[in-house]
């Protein structure tokens, strides 16, 4: 489905590396709560993503998508960053997408730590 090979286009480094990439996926509302429990802007992100872009390594499985309202899809899945080889911890994730036209943008996403 296209929202989860969106979602995981966050995920690729090169992605990650291309601001104006970043700026097209990231709806101008963008809002994100990591795992951390810490509040991202979009301006937060759209500075961090590009320098974290080398090192990150993405490993996410389990996607499931539901559209809320004909403009608004969920995508919910679990992710863990793979530095070096060694796996990271589980985190449970949740994304909200909003179609603009034809195109969808990431609103909001939400990572809790797995059990």
């Amino acid at each position: 489905m296209e929202l989860v090979a969106l979602e995981r286009a966050l995920h690729d480094p090169a992605v990650r590396a291309d601001l104006k990439r970043l700026d097209a996926l990231l709806d101008e509302a963008f809002s994100e709560i990591g795992r951390s429990g810490r509040c991202y802007t979009r301006a937060q992100m759209l500075q961090h993503l590009p320098a974290e872009a080398a090192g990150v390594q993405i490993e996410a499985e389990r996607f499931a998508v539901a559209l809320l309202a004909p403009d608004i899809a969920q995508v919910r899945y679990r992710s863990r960053y793979l530095d070096a080889g060694r796996a990271g911890e589980w985190a449970e994730r949740s994304s909200l997408w909003r179609r603009q036209g034809p195109t969808w943008r990431l609103l909001f996403h939400q990572a809790t730590p797995a059990r």
